[in-house]
């Protein structure tokens, strides 16, 4: 049957391409929101209301439509919302309510209630019983807008709940019950990835993929797209190999044996590295075993030693390395760097080394987003990233008014040549603030840069709280503080998303100008500058931004922004801040450019991992099994063995293989030194070894049916030989694919701005002719019968 979210993804990507990514006429929304109105529940009593609400989901599951239902429900939650929240919807909160039933995107800037406008379409989609996700961008966020809605969706008769990282099976399984359940995106996928090795139908936690409502859509769906969400367990201890890797990386010399490039997004050996490493190793062949995997311990601590720093890329905490998420500023609770990394970083830190992980499972957020049957969105910041939401999810971008006129002044930025002059300077702006008793939010970009500003305003005697991973737990009471006469509170990028900073209580602040927000860096994406200047001004209150930047800060030194500036002018001059803007604008061209490019790379194992979990959810939770599978059992005594077996091989056959393509990606780019395309040797490597691992699969079982009426241990014995995870941990890996591909393996670093868009651009070719040969690889198993195990190509192929 033909996938309608498929055919609504495709009318809404060929509407990008025409040019209609963006809606602004809201005239038919706003003609639901006046039949809304129209009904008034205000004279009814609690107990009617109820009554309403069980009878409108008894409609809902007996058959009636969402969409008919839409103002009905509408008119009631918003009754709900006045009566037990004290909370009046505005006109733009129901439009963009509506816009996001519809599975678009609301555009509603900071401040004017996203947080309540979700609840509409939440409660409307939950009635049909399927239940409703709702991903916010923090743990807190979850917790904080679960708890704060909960009276409405009682009102309602639906049941609400949140996902927070460290909960046990149990609390999880009871979450995803409720009919709505607020998460973030990343603990959604990682149980999807837990689910996937489960062993027993009862353990597996989430019930489907309904509906997936997005708030920070760009930061979920956009930012956080091309970094894989991960699945490992332990694989063994390191600890030994990892130091004696440390002190070999340590002692090799950039620029001679090794060199990184400008961006510091990887780190290459050079020939005269390679020799050294043979040398301190006593291993000749770095790359044939044993020699490959000491290079790739050595690999792996030239990057913890070379690439990532205390207290800006994880701190130290408990005896342990913890990873701090560049583009929220928190803890990444409970994960763990990849391929050896952790175990670098540990032994260089000096702590002890903890076992090293094999990889079980992995997806990105856009392939798992894929899952939902509707998914809609908003964010404060959503026309930069229009088109490639459109692109990616369907998700047409709808523009929602404020309410009321903003007041915010963005002040232009404050150039200086140096970071001493630039701490300087914003230690003044924060002073002279302060002594008027304005409140500041000062966004910093690192846990080391917010300590160290401390620091300096302690010095002279300024008061200050610090909100970085090292005190997340502070978050609530350091946020609900930081609008208050006189507060100044340092903040990672923990403050730039979703949180509220309320000032409307204090006429005094009011008078001084409201809140003052100060940024000591410009980001990547003019979108996350964006958003901290969006903690000042809310629903029409006075506020101001400025950023303070300097030529060495992080975004001018990776990137080459100075080669930019013009040099005969001061930099007080427009022209600077015109290059400053063009430069960011070239960043986010590259950015998008290397998202592309991994998502048709990671397409290519998403559709062999999407076959192989179709295949382990039919046998665990229907006990049915591929054909030639099914054919061999010997009878209805063997199945529970069967099916245990075929799991158990399944899952060590998948992690081998996410094994092996990782080993390729590592080395393909040197394909292009003999001539061949890297993208279409990927292909034939990668899809080759899948098809000789699913074969062996389907054989071992074959083989234990066969024996087992001689042999009833036969089908135990296939499994004993196979590692499965005593537990699990998860983490985020932020994915290089396209520089391996298209930059060439060991070649130096890449050279301006240019090339990060050219060189992404320039692979495409070779993209698309890697997915076509993907594409011809399954089509060509169905033409001559030999489906694997009954896998077939997705529409469309």
């Amino acid at each position: 049957m033909e996938n309608p979210r498929l055919r609504e993804k495709a009318a809404w990507a060929l509407s990008s391409a025409r040019g209609v990514a963006i809606e602004y006429d809201l005239a038919r929304y706003r003609a639901k929101v006046r039949a809304i109105r129209a009904i008034d529940h205000s004279a009814r009593s609690d107990a009617e209301l109820a009554e309403i609400g069980r009878a409108l989901r008894a409609s809902i599951v007996a058959g009636r439509g969402v969409d008919d239902a839409l103002v009905d429900v509408y008119a009631l939650a918003a009754e709900a919302c006045r009566r037990f929240l004290g909370l009046v919807p505005f006109e733009t909160q129901l439009i963009a309510g509506i816009v996001m039933h519809q599975g678009k995107l609301a555009q509603v800037q900071t401040g004017e209630g996203k947080t309540l406008a979700a609840v509409f379409p939440a409660c409307l989609n939950a009635m049909s019983g399927a239940g409703v996700h709702v991903m916010t961008a923090n743990d807190y966020l979850a917790r904080r807008d679960a708890r704060w809605m909960q009276p409405v969706y009682k009102a309602m008769g639906l049941s609400v709940a949140s996902v927070q990282a460290g909960m046990d099976h149990k609390e999880r399984a009871a979450a995803y019950a409720a009919d709505v359940t607020y998460l973030t995106a990343r603990e959604a996928g990682f149980d999807y990835l837990r689910d996937g090795l489960c062993m027993q139908p009862g353990d597996v936690v989430q019930r489907g993929h309904a509906m997936a409502l997005v708030d920070e859509a760009d930061f979920i769906l956009v930012d956080e797209a091309r970094i894989p969400l991960v699945i490992a367990g332990a694989a063994g201890d390191a600890g030994a190999d990892a130091r004696r890797a440390d002190e070999v990386a340590r002692g090799l010399c950039p620029g001679t044996h090794y060199e990184s490039d400008r961006e510091g997004r990887r780190v290459s050996i050079l020939l005269p590295g390679h020799r050294r490493i043979e040398e301190e190793l006593g291993v000749t062949g770095i790359h044939e075993e044993p020699g490959a995997s000491w290079f790739a311990r050595v690999h792996a601590a030239l990057h913890a030693r070379v690439l990532l720093r205390r207290d800006i890329d994880y701190v130290v905490r408990d005896g342990r390395v913890l990873p701090v998420d560049e583009l929220t500023g928190r803890i990444a609770d409970r994960r763990q760097w990849p391929w050896g990394i952790q175990a670098a970083l540990e032994a260089r830190e000096g702590l002890a080394v903890r076992p090293e992980g094999r990889v079980y499972g992995s997806i990105t957020t856009q392939h798992f987003m894929a899952l939902y049957g509707k998914v809609a969105a908003m964010t404060a910041t959503a026309v930069p990233s229009a088109e490639e939401l459109a692109e990616l999810y369907g998700c047409v971008t709808v523009i929602v008014p404020t309410v009321l006129p903003s007041r915010r002044a963005d002040e232009p930025d404050v150039v200086l040549a140096t970071r001493e002059e630039k701490n300087r300077a914003v230690v003044q702006e924060i002073g002279r603030a302060h002594a008027t008793g304005r409140p500041v939010l000062v966004g910093t970009a690192s846990v080391r840069e917010s300590e160290e500003l401390a620091h300096a305003l302690r010095d002279r005697g300024i008061a200050c709280e610090v909100l970085n991973a090292k005190n997340d737990e502070r978050e609530a009471e350091l946020i609900a503080g930081a609008g208050r006469t006189g507060a100044v509170t340092i903040s990672t990028n923990m403050a730039g998303r979703g949180v509220d900073i309320r000032i409307g209580d204090d006429p005094a602040v009011l008078a001084l100008g409201g809140l003052l927000v100060i940024g000591t860096n410009r980001h990547d994406s003019r979108r996350i500058d964006d958003q901290l200047r969006g903690r000042a001004g809310r629903q029409g209150e006075p506020g101001s931004s400025r950023f303070f930047i300097s030529l060495e800060d992080p975004l001018f030194e990776r990137y080459g922004v100075r080669d930019f500036l013009p040099r005969e002018c001061p930099l007080s001059d427009r022209r600077v801040l015109r290059e400053i803007d063009r430069a960011q604008s070239i960043i986010e061209a590259k950015n998008h450019s290397i998202r592309r490019t991994l998502r048709t790379y990671s397409l290519l194992v998403e559709l062999d991992r999407r076959r192989l979990r179709a295949l382990r959810d039919a046998a665990l939770c229907d006990g049915v099994l591929p054909p030639e599978i099914e054919t061999a059992c010997p009878g209805p005594g063997a199945r529970p063995a069967l099916v245990a077996a075929f799991l158990s091989l399944l899952d060590s056959f998948w992690s081998d293989h996410l094994q092996l393509v990782e080993e390729v990606q590592e080395g393909i780019g040197l394909e292009r030194f003999a001539g061949r395309d890297p993208g279409l040797e990927y292909i034939h490597r990668v899809g080759d070894a899948f098809d000789r691992g699913w074969q062996e699969v389907r054989e071992k079982l074959i083989e234990a049916c066969r024996r087992f009426p001689q042999d009833p241990d036969a089908l135990r014995a296939v499994s004993l030989g196979v590692s499965r995870p005593s537990s699990t941990w998860t983490y985020q890996v932020d994915d290089q694919l396209p520089v391996r591909f298209t930059l060439g393996g060991l070649a130096g670093p890449t050279a301006g701005l240019a090339s990060f868009v050219a060189g992404p651009v320039m692979a495409l070719g070779a993209l698309f002719r890697a997915v076509a040969a993907a594409a011809r690889r399954w089509k060509g198993h169905r033409a001559q019968g030999q489906d694997p195990g009954g896998l077939s190509p997705p529409a469309g192929e």
